[in-house]
């Protein structure tokens, strides 16, 4: 029954990909913060981060061994302002 609750709420990549973008545009945040704010766990959110990085819709500010801070780019907000996300 939990599995079957829980398929029906699942999001689709674009959707989550765009509420962390939008959580970006309110500052840095690093994975944790940006996971609470999208409502996903911490391995999603960084496999999502990597992705939207890589496409340059966001990038990495701080890198150390514990955290890691991204920030929206302007190719990011662009995206988010025209609805492409």
């Amino acid at each position: 029954m939990k599995k079957t609750l829980a398929k029906q709420h699942k999001r689709e990549f674009r959707v989550i990909r765009k509420s962390l973008l939008h959580s970006l545009v309110d500052g840095q945040r690093n994975i944790n913060q940006l996971s609470k704010d999208a409502s996903v766990n911490w391995k999603t959110t960084r496999n999502h981060m990597v992705y939207l990085c890589g496409f340059g819709f966001a990038k990495v500010v701080i890198n150390l061994p514990q955290v890691t801070i991204y920030e929206i780019t302007e190719r990011g907000m662009e995206v988010l302002s025209k609805h492409e996300i």
